[in-house]
């Protein structure tokens, strides 16, 4: 960035160093330009510090990612869990929800969160479409 500054700042020396009048329509174009030419250096130097800001903060986020995935997904955990996906009738979103919830004793419903309907109660059956169905699919994120 220093170096655009640097060749701005000489091309705006070489310009009064010719004495081309600002009167003249050469003067009035190329004085036009190199004012074009210094607000888009600033603006360009604007962003590259913007650029620096939002690196900082991207990292940040890929390092507190990191740390929640290595938390949620950490290889000494005991406690595997295997997870259902199904589609919502409604939406057509995949949903996911722990296998263990089909035998849980408490009521507990499936609100799909990206339109906010009732997907499953772990009763026997909701509209006719068993907690469970044939093309949901089982798996183990963490196979031990």
């Amino acid at each position: 960035m220093r170096q655009m500054s640097e060749r701005l700042s000489y091309l705006k020396g070489l310009s009064e160093g010719l004495n081309i009048s600002e009167a003249s329509p050469q003067g009035k174009i190329l004085a036009g330009i190199i004012d074009v030419l210094e607000e888009m250096s600033d603006m360009i130097n604007d962003i590259q510090y913007d650029m620096e800001d939002f690196k900082e903060y991207v990292e940040s986020i890929d390092d507190d990612l990191y740390e929640l995935e290595e938390s949620f997904f950490d290889a000494e955990d005991d406690d595997r869990h295997e997870w259902v996906s199904t589609r919502c009738p409604n939406c057509g979103e995949d949903l996911y929800y722990e296998a263990d919830m089909r035998e849980d004793e408490d009521e507990i419903e499936l609100i799909c969160p990206h339109c906010n309907e009732l997907v499953y109660v772990n009763e026997d059956t909701l509209e006719g479409r068993s907690f469970y169905d044939e093309g949901d699919e089982v798996y183990n994120p963490n196979p031990s």
